[in-house]
């Protein structure tokens, strides 16, 4: 705007940009040195605008390059080995990435009996399927696990391994080393032989195995509630001598003549031995089946491939129950006198 125009608005009062100009002399010689002063490089005409800042774009713009930023640190960050990548995700995400335990016994009391537990139940679903065998006395007595002791130093957990926790292991070794030796796995014996004990010296006790006498008799005693019998065995025609008489003078309760011929009928050997007894003690049933125990334990003597028949029937484990003793102030073991309130 040229200087001849500013002296003609003098005397008028216009309005342009939002600025007022008013008629004062000291506003218009103020308003006519700064035109004089500044170096206009565009010449805008009476009609149009000056170019206005737009504040949208403005913000825009310094959110874009607040992203861009932002996507720099990044990236920096993930050439950083400290970089997380959960940092930015939302719980739901965080809680379908995190890291979960490999083991389910992760946060348990005992992890590294545990963690032993667990390899040898994976090696028993594994093999399952394969083929067993029965160990001699002779390969229990050469390999022989680790005792308690040494297994509680080499866990290192103090008091939280127990005497339930080695039988547990113990248990399941002997199941894998029960596997076949023809079929047995290499990790299988790899596993056994990290438990196998390896001190010198140790003296193996063996039970000794119960024979015939110089007379082909097998003897053997058993208990049942106080009564106790002595039994002597030997194969004949199925004559049953106690104490001295026959079988039916002694016992007149046809009961208690049952129990004393039962184990020949699992067997299926009835009439082949002789029974010679003294029994002592107790009433008509508990020496019966005292009797009943002994027998069953001389027909091992003679063949031991009967035992597991014999097991299975129960006669090879003596029954331990006993009457319960009478309480002071009851009639019977439990049984209260009457009481009557009038």
């Amino acid at each position: 705007m040229s200087l001849s125009m500013f002296k003609k608005l003098a005397r008028t009062a216009v309005s342009s940009n939002g600025r007022l100009f008013s008629t004062s002399r000291s506003q218009f010689n103020d308003i006519v040195q700064h035109a004089t002063t500044t170096t206009v490089t565009q010449s805008i005409s009476f009609d149009q605008q000056a170019p206005r800042r737009n504040r949208f774009a403005d913000r825009e713009n310094q959110a874009d390059q607040a992203r861009q930023a932002q996507q720099q640190r990044n990236v920096s960050r993930r050439k950083s080995p400290y970089f997380q990548v959960t940092e930015n995700l939302s719980m739901r995400e965080l809680n379908r990435v995190r890291t979960l335990p490999t083991l389910s016994t992760f946060y348990g009391g005992n992890p590294v009996h545990e963690q032993n537990i667990n390899q040898i139940k994976h090696l028993l679903r594994k093999y399952d399927s394969l083929p067993t065998r029965v160990l001699t006395n002779e390969e229990l007595a050469q390999n022989k696990f680790i005792g308690f002791e040494e297994y509680k130093e080499r866990t290192q957990s103090g008091t939280r391994t127990n005497q339930n926790s080695y039988k547990e292991l113990i248990s399941g070794l002997n199941r894998l080393r029960n596997i076949d030796l023809q079929l047995m796995p290499v990790e299988v014996i790899e596993l056994l032989n990290k438990y196998y004990s390896t001190s010198v010296g140790r003296i193996t006790t063996q039970r000794k195995l119960k024979e015939l006498d110089h007379l082909g008799r097998a003897l053997s005693s058993a208990k049942r509630k106080s009564s106790e019998a002595k039994v002597y065995l030997v194969k004949g025609d199925g004559q049953v001598m106690i104490n001295g008489k026959n079988m039916i003078e002694y016992f007149g309760n046809i009961y208690a003549r049952k129990n004393i011929v039962y184990p020949f009928q699992v067997v299926e050997q009835e009439g082949k031995y002789n029974v010679f007894a003294t029994v002592s003690g107790g009433g008509y049933t508990g020496q019966s089946e005292a009797v009943m125990y002994a027998i069953a334990k001389c027909l091992v003597i003679f063949n031991p491939l009967l035992k597991p028949r014999l097991r299975k029937a129960g006669l090879m484990t003596s029954d331990s129950r006993v009457v319960e003793r009478k309480k002071p102030g009851k009639l019977k073991a439990r049984k209260s006198p009457t009481w009557v309130k009038r």
